[in-house]
Formats: C-alpha cells, structure tokens, sequence
C-alpha cells in the first residue's frame, strides 16, 4: 500500500514536472510577447473600438508608449482591467482606467481630448450600440 501511494506520487510529480515545466515557461513567455508586441491596430481591434476618434486615441497611446512617456504597467495594467470587462464597453474602461492611473502616477498623457459618449439611443437593442 504504501510502496503504490509512493509510486503514485512519483508518477505524478513526475508528469507535473516534465509537462508542467515547459507550459509555465510558455505562459510567461507568451506574456512577455503580448506586452512588447502590442500595436495601435491590435489595440483598436481587442478593445472594439467603433469610431476614428477611439482609434487615435490608441494611436496616441501607442505613441506616448513609445516615447517613453507612458510607462508599461501603467498601459497594460489599464488593458488588462478593460479586456475582463464587456466588449461593447471595453474601450471606455480602458479609457477611464488608463486616465486613472496616469493621474495617479503623476504622468501627463499627451493625447487628444477625451472621446465624448453619445447620447442615448433607445433603439440601440436592434442596432447593436449600446453607447
């Protein structure tokens, strides 16, 4: 009894370690990729934005990214925030969470003013707009 639970262990761990190991890595690695290689077009596009306006904002974004002016946690953690949240929404998250954390870093974000919501549309259900 104990020499089978001894061998279960072994096995297990086993597996763990040889599969485990590389997926890890992978996971990290894959992370790492999505931060350097995050574009204004894959932004625009993961983040649904409907308008040209939302778009250059991700440009200027983008931008102040490469500038050096924005830092990286502040832009990803922003996008990471907004990416959980409902896609027809997800760039207005983006928008507030990144204007948040600029103002509490003390970062001055050089992009255009702020894209304004649109009034109400009460037939927005058949349209599919719910801004």
């Amino acid at each position: 009894m104990i020499t089978r639970r001894f061998l279960l262990c072994f096995v297990f761990f086993g597996l763990i370690t040889a599969c485990g190991g590389p997926l890890f890595a992978q996971t990290a690695a894959s992370v790492q990729n999505a931060e350097t290689t995050l574009t204004a077009d894959l932004l625009a596009k993961t983040l649904f934005a409907k308008t040209p306006a939302e778009e250059k904002y991700c440009e200027n974004v983008i931008a102040a990214r490469d500038a050096k002016i924005l830092p990286n946690r502040i832009l990803y953690s922003a996008y990471q925030y907004a990416m959980k949240k409902d896609k027809d929404r997800r760039f207005v998250y983006f928008q507030t969470a990144l204007t948040q954390l600029c103002k509490d870093a003390g970062v001055a974000l050089p992009t255009s003013a702020p894209v304004k919501k649109t009034l109400f549309n009460p037939f927005s259900f058949l349209l599919g707009n719910t801004r």
